[in-house]
């Protein structure tokens, strides 16, 4: 079988023209009119149907902290609606702690190219219980910090007796 091949008019293809041309527009000046607009607030965690805490991104995307297999991940995936439950998309990843934490060094060089692209991204106050405070509390970790400056005042004030 040959399929026929069918022409538009040229007013259809006129009045179809201005009509995609004019949602282009729209979106356009949407986009720059709009750069970002996510509150500065602080995410509130929130827990789901399997006992996982998580942040959301927008209506239905999340970043989820969860246990698989033994092996805590960190969920960043679309959610859909069925049956009045969200359940997780097909569109995602799941990251390792130590990728996310590769990805999470990567930040200020990825900030910085975006910074050169011209988008603006705010930066988040580190304010809370830090992880690196915690283990600052550990004895033996206060035990190397210390140590170190003591060695570097000693060496610098022998200096300046050597200079008198």
């Amino acid at each position: 079988m040959v399929s026929e091949v069918r022409k538009r008019s040229p007013e259809a293809d006129s009045s179809h023209g201005e009509h995609s041309q004019s949602k282009r527009a729209k979106t356009a000046s949407l986009q720059s009119a709009t750069p970002y607009t996510r509150p500065h607030s602080k995410a509130s965690v929130k827990i789901d149907s399997n006992g996982d805490k998580y942040w959301e991104l927008s209506k239905m995307r999340r970043v989820t902290i969860s246990t698989f297999r033994g092996r805590t991940m960190v969920n960043i995936r679309e959610y859909y609606e069925k049956d009045g439950q969200e359940l997780p998309g097909k569109k995602g990843i799941s990251l390792p702690l130590d990728q996310f934490a590769s990805l999470v060094t990567m930040l200020p060089e990825i900030e910085a190219v975006l910074k050169e692209q011209g988008q603006s991204i705010p930066r988040p106050g580190y304010t809370g219980s830090d992880s690196r405070q915690n283990e600052s509390s550990d004895p033996d970790d206060d035990e190397e910090p210390t140590n170190s400056p003591k060695k570097n005042i000693e060496a610098t004030s022998d200096e300046d007796d050597d200079e008198d």
